[in-house]
């Protein structure tokens, strides 16, 4: 059984709504749906969903009623992931894992072997990035995007945070599995993932101090992107309940 549409829609309130003009066309258009049908509007903001029918269909427009919103599905990892600013798609790649596999807050960090410029990274974008990825993954918020910052002027604010704190290096001797086999999910995490070229010695100092132990994600050499997923995906792996893998339609 097809999984039901889920529509992104802000500010959710009981009654009649008429959809703005890319959600009516994603719904109208995307999915064929028409007068009677139903859906899911979700609202990562406020954390809440509700069920939806459409009650009007036309060129111009599509008209819904909405029932009494409802606290949506969140289920979160207790992650903080601290990213290395990375070129091209590749931060659009980890924001979308890192939103699929219920990281609560992503910090954009630039360190000294960052190339990406700031510019490049236009957190309203990446803000939309993570609402779509979290509409196809059943997820009812969104992580906190914040920066991007100096990794420099970042790290001494963990030095007293209670977390497990784990800085990325292909040069660790103690592997990832090692250090989280004791970690229950919604204790707190901090992830380190440097950019491409990974972070400089004197950033893994920086990072030892303020508490961060180093870990390894096995001998081979990954992509930024990669190597945060393939962490993120470690602490996923260990969250209770179900998996939900029917596509939707146009996936």
């Amino acid at each position: 059984m097809a999984r039901r549409v889920r529509v992104y829609l802000p500010e959710l309130h009981a009654g009649r709504s008429e959809l703005p003009r890319e959600q009516a066309h994603y719904v109208s258009v995307v999915h064929r749906l028409g007068n009677g049908d139903r859906f899911t509007a979700f609202d990562p903001e406020s954390c809440l969903e509700c069920d939806a029918q459409i009650v009007e269909v036309n060129r111009a427009r599509v008209a819904c009623l909405l029932e009494a919103p409802r606290a949506a599905d969140i289920r979160g990892l207790g992650v903080t992931l601290l990213q290395g600013a990375a070129k091209g798609d590749r931060l659009d790649s980890v924001v979308r894992a890192a939103t699929a596999l219920g990281v609560d807050a992503l910090r954009i960090v630039l360190t000294e072997r960052s190339v990406a410029h700031p510019r490049e990274m236009k957190v309203e974008r990446l803000r939309a990035i993570a609402i779509e990825a979290a509409r196809q993954c059943g997820r009812g918020d969104v992580p906190r995007l914040e920066g991007p910052e100096a990794l420099a002027a970042c790290l001494p604010s963990f030095g007293a945070v209670r977390a497990l704190k784990l800085c990325l290096t292909p040069a660790a001797h103690e592997p990832l599995a090692n250090l989280i086999r004791d970690w229950t999910p919604g204790t707190p995490v901090v992830l380190l993932v440097g950019p491409e070229g990974g972070l400089s010695a004197g950033e893994e100092e920086a990072a030892r101090a303020s508490g961060f132990a180093e870990a390894a994600l096995g001998p081979l050499t990954l992509r930024t992107e990669l190597a945060a997923l393939a962490a993120l995906a470690c602490f996923a792996g260990r969250l209770p309940g179900r998996v939900d893998t029917t596509p939707d339609v146009e996936e």
